[in-house]
Formats: structure tokens, sequence, C-alpha cells
């Protein structure tokens, strides 16, 4: 992996994945994250299937994954720990 890649964020990498039946987007990085997302806990997964490929809203996702709605930083919370555990796979696939 570059340097480049290596610098690109999480959100972008994610936005990049979701973008593959949308139009343009980068299938090697897309592939990546694919197989990282692949080994992520059937929690995550579900979590980011829904925040970017479907964009569902909040509401919905807390609704469907039993995440509290109140206060907002649980959702918020719920969502960094799916990024963390997508880019901790990542980082160790990339070395």
């Amino acid at each position: 992996m570059t340097e480049q890649q290596a610098a690109i964020s999480v959100d972008a990498r994610l936005d990049n994945w979701a973008s593959v039946n949308r139009g343009h987007y980068d299938p090697v990085d897309a592939a990546l994250v694919e197989q990282a997302w692949q080994r992520l806990a059937p929690r995550h997964m579900e979590l980011l299937r829904m925040a970017y490929l479907w964009r569902a809203g909040r509401e919905v996702i807390c609704r469907r994954l039993k995440i509290p709605r109140c206060p907002w930083r649980r959702y918020e919370l719920e969502l960094a720990s799916a990024k963390d555990a997508l880019a901790g796979l990542l980082s160790a696939k990339r070395n």
C-alpha cells in the first residue's frame, strides 16, 4: 500500500467502498475495505452497511440495531467503534 493510501481517512475509504454501485471509485481500495469489512463483528458490519451503503438515517440505524437514541453520542460512539475496528483490520492487512 502506498503512503498516499495510508494517509486516506477511514471515512474517505468507506465512502469509496460505498460508491462501487454509484459511479467513480477506486476498485483496489474498495476491495481491501470489503475484505476487512467481512472480518468485522456482525454489529459493526451492519452499522457500516446501513450508514455507508444504504445511507440510512441515524433514527433508522438506532431502531434496527437497538442503539438508544438518547443521548445521541451513543450512536456516535458505536459508529466510531465500528470505524476503529475497520481501521485496525485495514492497518493489520497492510503490515
